[in-house]
């Protein structure tokens, strides 16, 4: 006998429901952290076809949806992203490898830094124009500015 696998058409329409509200959150993020054009228009048809998904299931069994409720956005997101924004499902090597580009700007102690390297510890030495200075940080302590 087959063991049932967890896969999208395995799914409730409710589970289904559930899951592209997140996989769009997930598109939304990558359209934004990813450098090439053709990733980012990529990620922006990904989202327009799962936002036609979601407002059809949603229209169809007269749902809240992310697009109709700002505490369904919230709740989703929240599933996400902690409370400052930064992502908290797990992200894909690649999805690493732009987040944590060098030159990309992070929020660290309420101001804008620049990442200038990552050390062979992970941790990420940030430069701040502003002050004239570096300062080498975990990467639980900054967030992306999107």
């Amino acid at each position: 006998m087959e063991e049932k696998v967890n896969k999208t058409r395995n799914l409730s329409v409710a589970e289904y429901f559930d899951v592209i509200q997140r996989e769009y959150y997930i598109a939304d993020f990558r359209r934004k952290i990813y450098y090439n054009p053709k990733d980012k228009r990529y990620y922006g048809r990904v989202m327009e076809h799962k936002r036609a998904k979601i407002e059809d299931i949603a229209s169809r069994n007269h749902l809240d949806s992310i697009f109709t409720s700002a505490a369904k956005a919230a709740e989703i997101r929240g599933t996400l992203f902690d409370g400052l924004g930064r992502p908290i499902f797990d992200m894909t090597p690649e999805d690493q490898q732009n987040y944590y580009s060098v030159g990309n700007e992070f929020s660290y102690c309420g101001k804008v830094w620049t990442l200038d390297a990552i050390q062979s510890d992970g941790r990420l030495v940030l430069y701040s124009s502003y002050e004239e200075c570096y300062e080498t940080v975990e990467r639980c302590d900054v967030i992306r500015i999107l």
